[in-house]
């Protein structure tokens, strides 16, 4: 009997710890989301969070590593969308531009990493710029990965793939986020149609 009180305790604990930590990570998600990360403290994330501070540096040693925290979660999202395209045994051209343009999507309507962009740019935070770069990175990972997988299966080639894989990242982010109002107004399959374009004719081998 005291040994199914003591694990029983051990479970209960276990339990008010996880309520806990989710009380700061949501309390942190809110006020990063509406203030920013460098305007919210470890204080107001503890009085958001309905806790002490003590008991929000039990879970987080540093508001970096809550914010690091975010990050990490944004990247297994991303790599679930990349999962989901994937699963889909689309060809290179068309898996490449859907995991690129619903990785751009996700990221610009994430209104946690958009005020951390917003951040990043204004404050030249080098925490949050590190951070960020860590998004872009696996992006552009993807996309180096694929690229050396069909050039390892023949079907396209490339002079340099840290070259390409740049170009093509730089390409949807233009066409997604820079294009403005002064010009056309271009959806998804104009992107697609564009891109997919280059890409096919740019970095094939068949010919027109």
């Amino acid at each position: 009997t005291s040994i199914l009180i003591y694990y029983n305790s051990i479970l209960v604990k276990g339990g008010i710890w996880k309520v806990k930590e989710q009380q700061i990570i949501e309390a942190a998600r809110k006020l990063f989301s509406k203030y920013g990360f460098k305007k919210v403290s470890m204080d107001e994330i503890a009085r958001e969070a309905n806790v002490t501070k003590k008991t929000v540096y039990t879970y987080f040693s540093s508001k970096e590593e809550l914010f690091k925290y975010f990050i990490d979660e944004e990247l297994i999202n991303m790599k679930k969308i990349i999962e989901e395209v994937e699963a889909k045994n689309e060809n290179f051209y068309e898996t490449v531009h859907q995991a690129i343009y619903k990785l751009l999507k996700y990221k610009n309507k994430r209104k946690f990493l958009k005020n951390a962009i917003d951040e990043a740019e204004v404050l030249k935070d080098p925490i949050i710029i590190k951070d960020l770069k860590v998004i872009d990175a696996e992006i552009q990972n993807y996309i180096k990965q694929k690229l050396i997988q069909f050039i390892q299966e023949n079907y396209i080639e490339v002079a340099d793939v840290d070259i390409a894989t740049f170009l093509i990242y730089k390409m949807y982010i233009a066409l997604m986020f820079d294009w403005n109002d002064e010009n056309k107004k271009l959806d998804e399959k104009a992107i697609a149609d564009n891109i997919l374009k280059f890409l096919k004719f740019g970095l094939g081998k068949e010919k027109r």
